[in-house]
């Protein structure tokens, strides 16, 4: 049975296509190359499962319907002309799939933006029930999706618990630094991260590609001074700002491919990763899918010699509004909770502390994370 509102009021053929009125007053357009093309019957195979056996090769370019029904269940069966083949469709799957523009920009994803006024509304979930409750999971993958990040409460201090946490979004991605991370305040400092010094808000490891998509931090031991409190900044609203303020910045740092390097070749290391990002990535849309800023890792500009000024304004004007206090929000981890960012969107960031703290941290690779949101919706609806 398909949804309320998702049934077949009417079809009418054109010419190369299928006009298709539904109840709730959307129409729909399906040309029959397209409809030919998604058949999933046993003969033609599932790309869903990746047992598909039809070729595109197969399906001939004046393909049209011999005969179209909706039948009594509320399928829409077409019978071909060239070969008599039967393709049968869902009322459910074929509006799931509508192409029209109306139904492609519903199915949009609008993330949430924010900053310092976010406030109360901060996502938090207590880790217990996020592992035993698939509902509550789910919640939490929405939430991340629409926020970017969350907070986890009531996390053992374990040292390996971080890899548990970690297991329920994908699977730990090993780097030169491990599985995981350990933060710890140390004389001996390879980078800044394992210092007490206050830290500006950046994406991590742009140097890489592909460059890591969850981020995860979680607190074994809080400073006692009360300070190294973690900042988070929303680099998508970030971008949303300047693409209203300054057009000509935004389209710049859309289009320019920022160097960012990581050189530890010694003794103790032999890494020398290199990549370029621009500053903002945007999808067939133009929208705002990814974010990458971080100024100890960026490399010299290899722009053209008439782009490097305004580059460097471009860069200047973006840093400013993430760098803003009004922009992002300020909070400290206490011992036992961690914090999941999409670190492909928000920046974190560190206040300076005297004292001890240890910071376990690892990543997770953005797409392990939405299979794991798509199969749990698959699930529970």
């Amino acid at each position: 049975m398909s949804k309320s509102g998702l049934s077949i009021q009417h079809i009418e053929k054109k010419h190369h296509q299928l006009s298709v009125t539904w109840k709730d007053g959307h129409h729909s357009f399906f040309h029959y190359i397209w409809l030919r093309d998604n058949c999933a019957c046993i003969e033609c195979g599932d790309r869903y499962s990746g047992h598909r056996y039809l070729e595109f090769s197969d399906i001939p370019d004046d393909i049209t319907p011999r005969n179209i029904i909706v039948d009594d269940e509320g399928k829409l069966q077409i019978e071909w002309n060239n070969s008599s083949h039967l393709t049968t469709y869902s009322a459910n799957w074929l509006r799931e799939h509508c192409y029209s523009s109306a139904a492609i920009d519903e199915r949009r994803s609008r993330p949430v933006l924010w900053d310092s006024k976010i406030g109360d509304d901060i996502p938090q979930w207590d880790y217990k029930k996020i592992i035993e409750d698939d509902a509550s999971r789910l919640q939490l993958f929405q939430r991340i999706n629409d926020y970017g990040f969350a907070i986890i409460n009531k996390v053992p201090t374990q040292t390996d618990e971080i890899e548990r946490l970690a297991s329920l979004f994908g699977f730990i991605r090993q780097t030169h630094y491990g599985r995981v991370f350990d933060l710890i305040s140390t004389p001996q400092q390879r980078i800044l991260a394992q210092t007490s010094h206050a830290i500006r808000p950046h994406n991590d490891e742009n140097f890489r590609d592909p460059i890591p998509g969850l981020f995860m931090m979680h607190s074994l031991q809080a400073s006692e001074c009360g300070g190294g409190a973690s900042t988070f900044a929303d680099g998508f609203n970030a971008a949303t700002t300047l693409r209203q303020q300054n057009r000509e910045y935004f389209d710049l740092l859309c289009n320019t491919p920022i160097p960012h390097r990581r050189f530890l070749v010694d003794e103790v290391d032999d890494v020398a990763f290199s990549a370029n990002w621009p500053v903002i990535q945007l999808d067939h849309h133009q929208d705002v899918v990814a974010i990458h800023i971080n100024e100890r890792t960026m490399a010299p500009l290899e722009s053209e010699a008439h782009l490097v000024e305004p580059v460097y304004q471009a860069l200047k004007a973006m840093f400013k509004l993430v760098y803003a206090p009004q922009a992002s929000l300020e909070y400290r981890l206490e011992s036992g909770q961690a914090a999941i960012l999409d670190n492909h969107r928000v920046l974190h960031a560190r206040t300076a502390f005297n004292g001890n703290r240890h910071i376990r941290q690892c990543h997770v690779d953005r797409d392990e994370f939405f299979s794991r949101l798509r199969a749990l919706q698959r699930r529970l609806h």
